[in-house]
């Protein structure tokens, strides 16, 4: 029986980080390779500096996560005597348009939702530095290549750079087989089709969906909400856990080009998201 000793994911976001945390401490040597400037993925945290030098920060991608499985509460609740996560302790509704009123609101604790601490990029770098784990940021794989003499996989990366070879690999975007990939780079995807068949038919079911992302920042507290906002999921990204800065109200506005078309008549606002009231500070 062969043993896997070095491995490589490719990919940060969530699942890529905890694969390479669970191999890393299972004594797998582990390589992580990411085309983004750090790890984060859907869970990642944009930065952006104000004309007069203050800094913003947004959770930009995936505002919560909810926890419906044993197992991975069990990891949550680790993140979370680390400082890592928190519960977000808010309330939730849909906005009516018609009466510009909050209606079916989801009261603070029915379904725990856990933000990263500071930021929901919190986690993935704490599990890409763990000792076992190799992370390298701002390196695309480019082409994965199968060695049948060597039994070992070869990753190349888009720059042509060799990036080591390795007994399994670990891919956590779909891309890796899809055309999109070849969209976006205006290459090949960095594994053939005819090298794992099985495989790219399966990742053609997995959906992806674009997203469109408002990013706004208030000096203070917003009295009211505009019944404009049709098919958005809103946030107010500063009632979170230890979002500290120069602004009262941060507000993330996210919308699915697909539902905006086929809901913007629509006399209710898909799922909007609000928590009622900013915490005081």
């Amino acid at each position: 029986m062969s043993v896997v000793s070095k491995v490589a994911v490719v990919g940060s976001g969530i699942s890529g980080a905890v694969c390479a945390s669970t191999l890393a401490r299972n004594g797998v040597l582990v390589t992580l390779f990411d085309s983004a400037r750090g790890p984060g993925g859907r869970m990642s945290r944009r930065r952006e500096t104000t004309e007069d030098g203050k800094e913003l920060f947004f959770d930009h991608g995936a505002p919560f996560f909810n926890v419906n499985d044993s197992d991975a509460l069990a990891l949550v609740q680790d993140w979370e005597s680390k400082g890592l996560v928190a519960e977000w302790k808010e309330n939730f509704g849909s906005l009516d348009r018609s009466s510009s009123k909050f209606v079916d609101i989801e009261q603070n604790g029915l379904i725990k939702k856990y933000v990263g601490v500071p930021g929901m990029n919190s986690i993935c770098k704490a599990l890409c530095v763990e000792p076992g784990v190799e992370s390298k940021f701002g390196v695309g794989v480019g082409k994965m290549e199968w060695s049948e003499d060597e039994s070992l996989w070869s990753l190349t990366a888009m720059d042509g750079q060799k990036l080591g070879l390795f007994n399994g690999v670990v891919a956590s975007d779909k891309n890796i087989a899809s055309p999109k990939f070849t969209e976006l780079t205006g290459r090949p995807p960095p594994i053939e089709k005819d090298l794992c068949p099985g495989l790219a038919l399966k990742l053609q079911d997995i959906p992806v969906a674009p997203c469109f992302a408002l990013m706004l920042a208030f000096a203070e507290p917003l009295s009211s909400v505009s019944h404009y906002l049709l098919a958005v999921l809103a946030f107010v990204d500063s009632s979170k856990f230890n979002r500290v800065d120069h602004y009262r109200t941060k507000l993330l506005l996210q919308c699915l080009s697909a539902l905006y078309s086929s809901k913007c008549s629509s006399s209710v606002a898909y799922n909007l998201l609000l928590a009622e009231k900013e915490k005081e500070k």
